[in-house]
């Protein structure tokens, strides 16, 4: 909020002003604060010496200044909203994938990951480990191809909880193992708007500077 020094206000205002204790930070105060210490002077005046007048039109002027700025910040402000809002709608109905690949696991659902394999694969796991790194769980995905899937893990024999996730890949020349690229992705259906904006990806709020990628739904494997 824009705010105005103090500067502008002196004779008897002096001692009205030290009975004041502005809750702005470094000795301001807004424009109701202002206002207050204006009718304040105007009251404690000398009648035998009152307020010249051209310093009382000073001040008037100032009080005005400080209603535009606030005025301005405000409708600033209202645009800055109106623009996340519109940029964070940009997001529904899109997957986005995001950094870290953890997985939260309500009710046996985890939801899902963003695989890229650089091979056909002949068999694909997804272990879940603890957080001393022990394999806790896993979820048997059968054969595929190469490229950029999208796998859902679901029926997870596993409590609710955080669970870091690694896959482990064999591939169909040679039957050996390899770890392929692969990262937490959801759909985004909703958003939270605010200082701190959310997006709402599979039923969990995440932070926009979470997300890596967006893209169009796919279809879930």
């Amino acid at each position: 909020m824009a705010n105005t020094s103090l500067d502008g206000v002196t004779g008897s205002s002096s001692a009205a002003a030290a009975t004041l204790t502005p809750k702005s930070k470094n000795d301001q105060i807004g424009k109701n604060e202002f206002l207050t210490l204006l009718v304040t002077q105007l009251k404690n005046q000398d009648p035998e010496a009152p307020l010249d007048s051209k310093e009382f039109a000073v001040q008037l002027a100032q009080f005005t200044q400080v209603e535009k700025l606030i005025s301005i910040d405000d409708k600033l402000t209202a645009q800055s909203n109106a623009a996340v809002a519109n940029s964070m709608a940009g997001y529904l109905g899109h997957n986005v994938v995001l950094n870290g690949s953890d997985v939260a696991v309500r009710g046996g659902q985890g939801g899902s990951l963003q695989l890229d394999l650089g091979r056909d694969a002949s068999q694909v796991t997804v272990q879940l480990l603890n957080s001393s790194g022990k394999v806790v769980g896993q979820k048997d995905l059968g054969e595929l191809s190469a490229g950029k899937q999208v796998v859902s893990l679901s029926n997870l024999g596993v409590p609710d909880g955080s669970y870091a996730t690694k896959v482990v890949a064999k591939s169909k020349i040679g039957s050996s193992s390899f770890e392929p690229k692969f990262a937490s992705v959801g759909l985004v259906s909703g958003f939270i708007p605010g200082p701190s904006p959310k997006l709402i990806v599979d039923g969990r709020e995440v932070s926009v500077s979470d997300v890596r990628e967006v893209a169009l739904a796919t279809a879930v494997i």
